[in-house]
């Protein structure tokens, strides 16, 4: 099952509910109201936290860099960065750059959903407060810095697509075998799966929530492989796609 969140004329606030079968309208116990164009609102309404360097590529691509001044080693614990709600826009929205930035790059990557309040999880429950998954697009800045927290570069307004949907984690068997594909103007410009990860699902729920607690709709995503991202600019149409979530779209507009 899919569920959404829509803005619908004359309503102050998105409804959240099932989503009918040919994802054209929003089921309220049996009352279908049609979703009209542009009506999707960011799919979750919590925080969007994602880590970095979870990936052994990534880990590797960054090397020597990880040794050097102030942290001399590569970091023992979950590396994490926040995409607060300034930054979230629901599927088919309009991203418009920051006046600093003529690109973005495209952070595509799988996010988790918490369906209730979760501390010190361990690898063994973790899964057990996850509700369903949804598509996290991470827009940023191009920052060469390792060390700098990219504020900035990743918290400017509209910076986090979100969306179009969360699926049921019931109807996804195995999320970590899930293939993440981007498309700018429907030319596919990367293709990534999550057998690399440094940290998977459970175990990275467990470890974030060592030190932190995570409420109900927020979202923890699996991370992306920094550096190794395409890019877009102004009038570029993007999509991505996940096998068995869907598919999340916005514009990318020039800054105002």
């Amino acid at each position: 099952m899919r569920f959404a969140r829509v803005n619908l004329p004359g309503q102050a606030a998105p409804l959240t509910g099932a989503l009918s079968a040919d994802g054209l309208a929003l089921d309220l116990g049996g009352q279908l109201l049609a979703i009209p164009k542009g009506g999707f609102a960011p799919a979750v309404d919590g925080w969007i936290y994602g880590p970095l360097l979870n990936e052994t590529a990534t880990v590797e691509r960054f090397g020597a860099q990880l040794h050097d001044k102030p942290y001399v080693a590569p970091p023992t614990v979950p590396v994490l960065y926040f995409k607060p709600k300034n930054t979230h826009v629901g599927h088919q929205g309009i991203v418009t750059l920051p006046v600093y930035a003529d690109r973005v790059e495209l952070g595509a990557s799988l996010g988790l959903v918490f369906k209730h309040q979760v501390a010190r999880a361990t690898a063994e429950n973790a899964l057990d407060a996850v509700a369903g998954y949804t598509i996290v697009l991470d827009l940023s800045v191009p920052n060469a810095s390792v060390y700098r927290p990219p504020i900035q570069e990743k918290c400017f307004d509209g910076a986090c697509p979100v969306g179009p949907w969360v699926v049921d984690k019931a109807d996804i068997a195995l999320p970590e075998s899930l293939i993440v594909r981007s498309f700018v103007n429907d030319v596919l410009v990367a293709e990534r799966g999550f057998g690399d990860l440094v940290r998977p699902l459970a175990q990275l729920i467990a470890d974030v929530t060592e030190f932190m607690t995570l409420s109900a709709g927020d979202v923890l995503t699996l991370g992306y492989p920094v550096g190794a991202v395409p890019t877009a600019g102004p009038g570029d149409h993007v999509r991505i796609e996940i096998d068995g979530i869907g598919a999340l779209e916005c514009t990318i507009a020039e800054s105002k």
